[in-house]
């Protein structure tokens, strides 16, 4: 299995949540999506970015604690 495909656990403040909603938020609003955050998404193009439902997907379980 690779090390993308595992399960990651960790703990955030209401700070740090925020800050991550935000970027999601951002990236979904983006008409492009710059080179060096493309690569962040794609962990250097090993999977496919996320969808825009797929964010907004993401984004609800952050806020619903369904994490």
């Amino acid at each position: 299995m690779a090390a993308f495909d595992k399960p990651i656990t960790a703990s955030f403040d209401l700070a740090e949540i925020s800050a991550i909603l935000a970027g999601l938020r951002l990236l979904q609003g983006s008409n492009r999506v710059p080179a060096p955050i493309n690569e962040i998404m794609t962990n250097g193009g090993d999977i496919n970015p996320l969808s825009l439902d797929e964010i907004d997907a993401l984004c609800e379980r952050i806020n619903g604690g369904d994490m």
